[in-house]
């Protein structure tokens, strides 16, 4: 799992990039690196997930386990750019009840404000 992190405002964004490789590092990264920002007093975090085409259970752990820390601290997490075969399978699992779940960039980040 790969990500590149940016800000607007007082919202963390994360480009993510996913390709399970057998052969792969832990990808728990992620899930490191939302409590690192969440430890500097960070709350509010966006997942792009344009380039990810598909998630097992590994993927979809670190999505969960990044959203129980974020809030558990009064954050909030949203994702945007589902793939039409992520957004069933976040459907089929019941998680389109447990994420928010915006179009994209714009409207999460307005969503924010409200």
């Amino acid at each position: 799992m790969e990500f590149e992190i940016r800000e607007t405002k007082d919202i963390v964004i994360y480009d993510i990039r996913w390709e399970f490789k057998l052969i792969d590092e832990m990808p728990t990264s992620l899930h490191d690196n939302v409590k690192s920002q969440l430890a500097i007093g960070k709350r509010n975090f966006l997942f792009n997930l344009k380039d990810v085409t598909y998630l097992e259970s590994l993927g979809l752990g670190i999505l969960v386990g990044s959203l129980i820390s974020v809030s558990n601290l009064g954050g909030k997490l949203k994702l945007i750019n589902l793939a039409p075969k992520l957004r069933l399978l976040f459907e089929v699992t019941g998680l389109f009840k447990v994420f928010e779940i915006a179009e994209d960039e714009e409207t999460a980040i307005r969503e924010f404000s409200k």
